[in-house]
């Protein structure tokens, strides 16, 4: 959910860099955000952060095609955004395109079973011609395969990281600003490009250990937005011992002088997680089936009007691990009768009975245990009688 950032940050962003003018001077708080001066596309980019706690707080990387929030203009962005409310459990993915205002989006929201503030954990965003996947600690969390999201992003973005405290409650949380100062810490940024020779990752990226403020590939942001309560300040940027600093802090009171934390997980680029870390759950939003029999109707993020004998199907779901999975779904129903299966390349796994949640618009959480292999399958939905509404499903190991 970018809302309307893009929109004006770019603008000033403009007038900043062109003008030499530092717009970072009217509000109370100061943020942080670095820039790529260089845009790029297909590829794997992988990253090792500790996210800032606190309500109200997002740190974020995200990719965003510069000129988007021109009227007119084709908007083209994919993000990664971790919540500070919380206690940082939960983040956002999301893409979003579009001509018209607002934006076409399909943000997805992913809560992990540990905090992503208490340290390090390695997030990996893979773009490519056919997909968009999104991996925390190894686990890939959501994948989109094909559809207007994949093929409507078309041009090189820049890559951007930044900590902000956004003005909308609703979405973030409430602010207070007592929690402050707080932090995102960065240890590393790797970008291996998309070969679409070999269909796969290949050589001739880059890697940022960030020994040092590279700035022939960074810009520090000095600009603002409406739904910030912040203004982007160079002087929240701090690289030290190996780390990128970001800080959002009272005015007045920039910068950081402090130890960043040690990475103590692998830190190696290979998209591992520190041996302490939870396996995190795998979220599937049910709009983005790949494969579908019968005339069920998307709405809203929603998959609803499903009849006996219809179904939907992901393909390439990628288990981390073998073993017992918890599977949750969130459904509505007005009947009673409604029940559907959980099906493995043609295999079914469990058989789940919907309850009447007192409306089709009243959403309930039900869940059942399946035993589930390691590697990529299709999982399907399979209507044995209709009558519900399914929002997501979400795998988790237990």
């Amino acid at each position: 959910m970018y809302k309307s950032r893009g929109v004006i940050s770019a603008l000033l962003m403009v007038f900043g860099l062109l003008g030499g003018v530092n717009l970072a001077s009217a509000k109370p708080y100061k943020a942080a955000e670095i820039y790529s001066k260089q845009t790029y596309k297909y590829g794997r980019y992988e990253m090792r952060m500790q996210v800032a706690k606190g309500s109200g707080v997002l740190s974020t990387f995200f990719t965003y095609k510069n000129g988007s929030e021109q009227p007119g203009v084709f908007w083209e962005e994919i993000d990664i955004e971790i919540f500070g409310k919380n206690n940082a459990t939960q983040w956002q993915s999301n893409v979003i395109i579009g001509t018209n205002r607002p934006t076409t989006k399909t943000e997805g929201v992913h809560t992990m079973p540990y905090s992503l503030g208490d340290g390090y954990h390695t997030y990996v965003l893979e773009w490519t011609p056919s997909y968009i996947a999104w991996f925390v600690d190894g686990t890939q969390v959501r994948r989109i395969n094909g559809g207007q999201f994949v093929t409507g992003l078309t041009s090189p973005q820049d890559l951007r990281f930044n900590l902000w405290a956004a003005n909308i409650p609703e979405w973030v949380g409430a602010w207070n600003d007592s929690i402050l100062p707080v932090y995102q810490f960065v240890n590393y940024i790797d970008y291996k490009p998309w070969n679409a020779s070999t269909n796969s990752f290949g050589s001739g990226g880059w890697r940022d250990d960030f020994n040092s403020f590279d700035s022939n590939r960074w810009g520090k942001a000095n600009w603002t937005f409406g739904e910030n309560r912040a203004d982007f300040e160079p002087n929240n940027v701090v690289v030290k011992n190996g780390t990128l600093v970001l800080a959002l802090t009272r005015e007045g009171q920039t910068g950081y002088n402090g130890t960043p934390p040690v990475d103590s997980g692998s830190g190696t680029g290979s998209g591992s997680s520190s041996s302490t870390a939870p396996a995190a759950s795998i979220t599937i939003q049910a709009e983005t089936f790949n494969e579908v029999g019968g005339n069920v109707t998307v709405e809203n993020g929603v998959v609803g009007y499903i009849d006996a004998g219809e179904w939907f199907k992901y393909n390439n779901v990628n288990i981390p691990q073998t073993g017992t999975y918890k599977v949750e779904y969130r459904v509505a129903s007005a009947l009673t009768t409604a029940q559907f299966t959980l099906d493995r390349n043609g295999v079914g796994l469990g058989t789940i009975s919907v309850p009447n949640t007192g409306g089709w618009g009243n959403y309930q959480t039900i869940s059942h245990n399946i035993y589930l292999n390691a590697g990529n399958q299709s999982l399907a939905i399979y209507a044995n009688s209709g009558g519900f509404n399914i929002d997501w499903l979400r795998l988790t190991k237990i």
